[in-house]
């Protein structure tokens, strides 16, 4: 198979990423949504994002955040001790199933920005819940995972950012958007695979080395409380990636918040309802 030119993708990256290329793809959404109207993405009512009712069943499925490590096979190892072994603690704003999975899957995949109106409260109220239980210093630090170059290529958009400046989070959280990057060996791929739903087990683990810390951080990490947070925990490779990259820079990583987990990897405590008991 002909491969494409470096000179060539170098030069397609940057006309996708440039303001031109920002503008013309959301002109495109514009005009997309002038052809095609939105339907609600919980009952397909027309003309709605999320329909009311959908969005009170989303509040109610995320009002309540919850420690959702659970049976996420790849979070840290924090301490081992007559207690027993500790895992890095994760709170859950839901479950990722029936609406909760449906609403994330089409802010994140399918354009439908207008979600983060549902999705960033939810985030922020996991952000709050973990901040008061696990953060005990002034000026913590907030980390996320940093869009993989295949992501950011797919969706002309970082959707993490989005939630964290969206919503509103506990006084005194530093949100530090600088402090990791992805592996510079990581390949933009247009094979279709996505996140971490499409990978084995095994390439979830070793995805816990994908990160390091940027250049010129480990200077204000060291000594740092921080907490990490992501969108969905699956296996917790994600966060354990971050988790080694911080730790390795001197930075106390606490614990980290979700905006929704699965419910394998929470299996111990899904006892919420789903969408259709809701309504």
């Amino acid at each position: 198979m002909t491969g494409t030119s470096p000179s060539l993708g170098s030069g397609l990256d940057r006309l996708w990423f440039s303001p031109a290329g920002r503008a013309a793809r959301r002109a495109s959404r514009q005009t997309l949504d002038l052809l095609l109207p939105s339907w609600c993405v919980g009952c397909s009512a027309a003309g709605f994002d999320l329909c009311t009712e959908c969005a009170l069943d989303f509040r109610l499925l995320t009002r309540s955040p919850f420690r959702a490590e659970g049976a996420a096979e790849a979070l840290p190892v924090t301490d081992v001790n007559a207690e027993g072994v500790h895992i890095l603690p994760v709170i859950s704003a839901g479950f990722y199933k029936t609406l909760v999975a449906d609403v994330v899957v089409a802010f994140k995949d399918h354009e439908r920005v207008g979600l983060k109106r549902v999705t960033a409260p939810a985030l922020s109220r996991a952000i709050g819940a973990a901040a008061e239980e696990m953060l005990q210093t002034p000026d913590p630090l907030l980390v996320w995972p940093p869009s993989s170059p295949r992501a950011q290529l797919r969706r002309g958009r970082s959707p993490m950012p989005e939630l964290v400046r969206a919503g509103p989070l506990p006084p005194g959280l530093v949100p530090a958007a600088q402090a990791l990057r992805r592996d510079p060996g990581e390949l933009v791929s247009f094979s279709g695979r996505r996140g971490q739903k499409g990978r084995s087990k095994g390439g979830r683990r070793a995805a816990v080395a994908q990160f390091t810390v940027a250049a010129g951080a480990p200077g204000w990490l060291a000594g740092r409380e921080v907490l990490l947070v992501d969108d969905v925990l699956t296996t917790g490779a994600t966060i354990h990636g971050m988790y080694a990259a911080l730790t390795e820079a001197g930075a106390n990583v606490r614990g980290a918040a979700v905006l929704a987990v699965t419910p394998r990897a929470g299996k111990v405590l899904d006892t919420s309802p789903s969408g259709s008991n809701v309504r």
